[in-house]
């Protein structure tokens, strides 16, 4: 029988997860903060928007709370994605919270800390959560033993979350093979801006492929899976 809390909760996370990130890389190109971008939004996005988040709570109250669990610590580290995180600002807070008399100025010059703006942290997150946080929300809301008395070889549970972490991460990195010029020129550090190089990133990510392949030579799902995935690099 198809389960369809999985499937809502990782349909409507992903879609408000990447509506966050739109949002937040609007607000930067325009250079406004929220209303003025807020206004681009339609009518029905904002009733789309609000139907899957709808749907995304409804299905976590008919889950077990692990399923909650997971889809908050995975989606937590996407819906800050873009956000400016001021951690002196934080630490000023924590300090006047605890000392009444704590009065420092917050230095106005400094950078906050931005998630998307670390090296290499897109592909990682990306291919992290897609791979793991899905993996972890289905099984977690199904309820499903670890050892399944199934025989369900060639597939093992630690082959099957390491290739689908490696393919959604190279999905990512061809994503930013893409975009390589405009994230070049606005200073995102993905993995081609690092190797300043196309063919470099290309290279890179048909050695992992093939060595994906290798490893788990005796999954033909796996092996027909890097075969395309190299094809398309």
């Amino acid at each position: 029988m198809l389960d369809w809390r999985p499937i809502v909760i990782c349909a409507t996370s992903d879609v408000l997860v990447i509506a966050v990130d739109h949002l937040k890389d609007q607000e930067v190109d325009i250079g406004s903060q929220g209303a003025a971008v807020i206004k681009r939004f339609t009518p029905l996005a904002h009733i789309f928007l609000a139907l899957n988040a709808s749907l995304l709570v409804a299905a976590l109250s008919l889950s077990p709370p692990q399923a909650t669990f997971f889809t908050a610590v995975f989606t937590a580290p996407a819906f800050l994605w873009t956000t400016p995180l001021d951690l002196s600002r934080i630490s000023t807070i924590l300090k006047r919270l605890v000392y009444a008399n704590y009065s420092q100025e917050v230095d106005k010059a400094h950078r906050p800390f931005i998630i998307k703006r670390v090296p290499g942290m897109k592909a990682f997150f990306s291919g992290t959560i897609r791979s793991c946080g899905v993996f972890s929300v289905v099984h977690s809301a199904l309820q499903s033993p670890w050892e399944s008395t199934h025989n369900a070889l060639p597939w093992t549970i630690a082959e099957t979350v390491v290739w689908s972490m490696v393919n959604r991460t190279g999905h990512c990195i061809m994503s930013d093979v893409r975009d390589y010029d405009e994230d070049k020129q606005a200073g995102v550090p993905t993995i081609p801006v690092l190797l300043d190089s196309l063919l470099k990133t290309r290279m890179l990510l048909t050695v992992v492929h093939a060595a994906v392949l290798t490893a788990f030579r005796h999954n033909p799902f796996i092996v027909a899976s890097s075969c395309f995935a190299i094809g398309l690099v």
